[in-house]
């Protein structure tokens, strides 16, 4: 029997009478029923994607109607959207699946995947859910394993986390933060490259500074080393290229990251608004976005 999903940020009187008398409209045809936003888990492993809602598969669902989801939890029901798109599974307003926008780190790193960009394997749940897929996520990706807050930018609200106790950070956060897990992979490279429109125009080496990081964060104190573009590698820069283009950024930075075991490249992150290094005598970044500006404010009639 088909049946429908009426998710929904909080369960009430009002949402228990609208599933009840849907259901017994359907009765026959499809079977009705209330979900929570925040029973949703997110798994990504490649360009495969998949979806549960507590212990059910969202693929059991024939439809989805998001009651009233905004504000806040607008990003999940877009990350949401997004991964109905690619199961192939109706859901209503299609507004959700069409705004860029409202996203979240979780929501970019969905859209990379699908789009064939090597993502790190990741892990999402709510905190409340955390303890139930603890086993499973251990099981997956072993320690060490890295948790990432969805909404803390340049280095921030990263943990390397090295054993199930190590879980306890979560208990020095706001109860409202929410973070992925991410496989671990050791690395002595890592870098950042500016695409500026559909190409690359700066890249760097980003060098660790400190014995107990694990980031190669510029923020954190990590040292940068400008690179000869020419000396681009022609697969970093398409990396690069398709990742902003993916998620329609004209400036992005794009961070990417070799794994120093396999030599495969990963593709971190590709940020919106990326930093940039002022000192003319090191950086060619300013440069090249007047150059980028210039030739765009000159194509214009």
């Amino acid at each position: 029997m088909k049946e429908l999903l009426i998710l929904v940020t909080k369960t009430g009187k009002k949402k228990r009478e609208l599933v009840d008398y849907l259901g017994r409209q359907l009765a026959g045809k499809a079977k009705v029923t209330l979900g929570k936003l925040t029973d949703l888990i997110f798994e990504v492993d490649g360009k495969k994607v998949k979806v549960w809602l507590g212990k059910k598969d969202m693929t059991d669902f024939s439809l989805v109607y998001f009651r009233r989801l905004g504000g806040d939890f607008l990003p999940h029901a877009r990350t949401l959207a997004l991964c109905l798109d690619y199961l192939g599974i109706d859901y209503f307003d299609s507004v959700f699946g069409r705004t860029n926008l409202a996203g979240n780190k979780l929501t970019a790193l969905i859209r990379l995947s699908l789009a064939g960009l090597p993502v790190m394997p990741s892990f999402f749940c709510w905190r409340d859910r955390l303890k139930e897929q603890i086993g499973y996520l251990e099981k997956k990706f072993g320690y060490p394993l890295v948790a990432k807050e969805l909404v803390r930018q340049q280095g921030e609200g990263v943990f390397l986390l090295k054993k199930r106790e190590d879980l306890s950070f979560l208990k020095r956060t706001d109860p409202e933060d929410q973070f992925f897990f991410q496989k671990f992979y050791s690395s002595d490279e890592e870098y950042r490259l500016l695409v500026l429109g559909d190409k690359v125009a700066v890249w760097e080496r980003k060098i660790r500074t400190g014995a107990e990081e694990f980031r190669s964060n510029v923020a954190l104190g990590a040292k940068e080393e400008f690179l000869p573009i020419k000396q681009l590698p022609s697969e970093m820069a398409k990396m690069a290229t398709k990742a902003a283009k993916t998620l329609s950024y004209e400036i992005a930075g794009v961070d990417i990251l070799v794994d120093s075991r396999t030599g495969k490249r990963w593709l971190l992150e590709a940020n919106r608004g990326p930093g940039f290094t002022y000192d003319l005598k090191v950086s060619s970044e300013l440069p090249e976005l007047a150059s980028f500006f210039t030739n765009k404010l000159r194509a214009k009639k």
